[in-house]
């Protein structure tokens, strides 16, 4: 039968999938800690390019967000997996188009674990001072992202129930700091005057170009969307409740930060927000309080620093979970998906990218917008994946069922086009260009982080043999009681050193189970002679046999024995050693396979004597 070059379709063994217990409260709560978190760094970022025009930047963000979010509402109700974008991606194009989502997708978890991470120590620093100092920022963000590390390493797990909690927390303090903002603060005149843009001679008013990279900053307000789409495959109803979190999360942030971005320059100056409280600007916004400003500055102090830790927590997951989904669909090496044999946890997945968060810390030198800027890129390149993605299944599979369903559409070619698609598209798109022509570090990093992903995903297909245009097609297939038995002890029966392949292909599998070797010399004795006559000619080529195998052994250092016993057939010898005693495994040459030796081990492995055997 004629075999492909490259394969569109495999089997994998079906492992079962995780336990849909979230609900509407579960995601809404998982999907706040994760976006409501970003008003810690992120409006002083705004307000470092767009000045007193922030609320403005703020707005228009938050409406490509929700234009963004609503094609996340449509695609997560149609397809609950894990995958997110990489997910949409997938099923509206082809495998290549879905790796450039999920590994803009990786960048963007990453940087959520270095920037999260990064912002925690400024609001420290009303307990400890020199956290301000940029050198000793830098080693205590790589000290927090160590310790969850080995945190999340050894098993330990968001809670819903502490995420529950602190979205709670979260929110009411946000909204008692808009309420006694705008009773102790508020002068919407002065804000209102502030809103202008491009007015010469003031500095407070923006110029064009950097009002521009100010919406592009707020972007970092509103791209943890993901941490929703992701838990599909765990929520309980998938296609209510996921669209259902998505619009409560987006009525909560929109009104909660643009309520902060207003009361904020109503405490500050525009200069002041975007420069001295640009790291910790809630801390900046409650020191400003004529009544409760040092119970609230400790308060924030506390708060802001766990949430931000969440956030952090919920990116190293969150990258976790996206590489493993890869990792099924052999966009990235299995090694990705591979689970510590104790802690049964993604070790390696959670090392590697806790690692590149560090290495982004040391290489923004202190500078939270360097890793804004390359936050934004790969939110971007997932945000315009996802609009894009709805655009063309809407075109290629209009008649699939959409428990949601976004209104407000245009006909094109037969098929209803959302028009917030079209303008999420175009707008996140919009803002990609933007960070790549005027932000050199999202630019060249951004882009390297690109290229090496693709390069690294054509050479794995290749080297897999597997199709890098087409959609590969995973046929999981159920095997009962899949057990992978421990395999301790390994039989050789060696008779000669012509067939020393056997002894290799045990140390190979001797190395895979950490397990040890026996090797079997038997002294065939002619029917004529008794069982204990003296052969020194064959007693001596036994030991040059097992010597000869006892140094392959050794060389790749497992432990070793041997054994020498006596019989009229080597069947008969062989069947008898291992009734005496239970082999997991025995590696038999193939010049001694004859129907006898079959029939005998047929026998014993019946009565489970041992578990399986090899033969060359």
């Amino acid at each position: 039968m004629h075999r492909k070059a490259s394969a569109t379709e495999i089997a994998r063994i079906d492992k079962g999938s995780v336990k849909c217990v979230l609900s509407l409260g579960d995601l809404f709560a998982i999907g706040y800690g994760d976006l409501g978190s970003s008003i810690y760094y992120a409006l002083g970022i705004t307000a470092l390019f767009a000045l007193g025009a922030t609320p403005i930047a703020l707005a228009l963000a938050g409406f490509v967000f929700i234009c963004t979010a609503l094609s996340y509402a449509e695609l997560s109700a149609m397809y609950p997996e894990s995958g997110g974008s990489a997910s949409f991606a997938r099923h509206a194009f082809n495998d290549i188009a879905s790796f450039i989502a999920g590994w803009g997708l990786l960048l963007d978890y990453i940087v959520t674990i270095a920037i999260s991470a990064f912002a925690i120590s400024p609001y420290l620093a009303i307990f400890f001072d020199p956290l301000k100092n940029s050198n000793i920022q830098i080693s205590f963000t790589v000290g927090v992202i160590a310790v969850l590390f080995v945190v999340n390493l050894f098993g330990v797990r968001r809670s819903t129930r502490i995420s529950f909690g602190l979205m709670v927390l979260a929110l009411l303090t946000q909204i008692v700091i808009i309420i006694m903002g705008v009773v102790l603060l508020l002068d919407l005149p002065l804000i209102l005057h502030h809103f202008k843009i491009g007015v010469p001679g003031v500095d407070w008013s923006p110029s064009w170009p950097d009002f521009m990279r100010g919406v592009a900053m707020a972007m970092v307000a509103f791209t943890g969307i993901e941490s929703i789409a992701q838990l599909g495959s765990e929520s309980r109803q998938p296609k209510k409740d996921i669209p259902r979190a998505i619009f409560l999360n987006i009525v909560a942030l929109i009104a909660l930060y643009l309520g902060i971005a207003i009361v904020a320059l109503s405490a500050l100056t525009p200069q002041e927000l975007g420069h001295r409280f640009a790291d910790d600007p809630i801390a900046g916004i409650v020191q400003a309080f004529p009544i409760g400003g040092a119970f609230f500055g400790t308060w924030i102090g506390l708060l802001a620093p766990v949430l931000l830790l969440v956030a952090a927590n919920a990116g190293m997951l969150g990258s976790a979970r996206l590489a493993n989904y890869m990792g099924n669909y052999y966009q990235l090496p299995q090694f990705f998906s591979t689970i510590h044999s104790r802690f049964h946890t993604p070790v390696f997945s959670m090392a590697f990218f806790a690692v590149l968060a560090c290495i982004l810390v040391v290489a923004s030198r202190g500078h939270l917008t360097n890793l804004a800027d390359l936050y934004n890129f790969g939110a971007m390149v997932a945000f315009f994946s996802t609009n894009m993605s709805l655009l063309v299944l809407r075109i290629k599979k209009p008649h699939e069922a959409r428990p949601f369903r976004i209104p407000f559409h245009i006909r094109f070619r037969g098929a209803d086009l959302p028009i917030s698609a079209i303008i999420g598209a175009i707008a996140t798109l919009g803002v990609w260009i933007l960070i790549v022509v005027t932000k050199p570090h999202g630019r060249y990093l951004g882009l390297a982080w690109m290229i090496f992903g693709v390069t690294v995903f054509l050479l794995y297909r290749h080297k897999k043999k597997l199709s890098t245009g087409g959609r590969l097609a995973v046929h999981k297939v159920h095997v009962e009681k899949l057990v992978q038995h421990k395999v301790k002890q390994i039989l050789v029966p060696i008779q000669s050193i012509v067939e020393q392949n056997i002894i290799y292909a045990a140390c190979e599998v001797a190395r895979t189970h950490h397990a040890g070797i026996t090797l079997l010399h038997i002294i065939e004795v002619p029917i004529a002679l008794p069982l204990e006559s003296e052969m020194p000619e064959r007693q001596l080529g036994a030991s040059d046999v097992l010597r000869y195998a006892e140094a392959i052994v050794r060389e790749n250092d497992i432990a070793v024995e041997h054994l020498v016993l006596r019989g009229r057939a080597f069947s008969e010898v062989l069947t008898a050693v291992l009734k005496d005693k239970k082999w997991e495994l025995v590696v038999l040459p193939g010049s001694r396979w004859d129907r006898a030796t079959h029939h005998a081990l047929s026998a014993l492995l019946e009565q489970k004597l041992f578990r399986a055997w090899i033969h060359y």
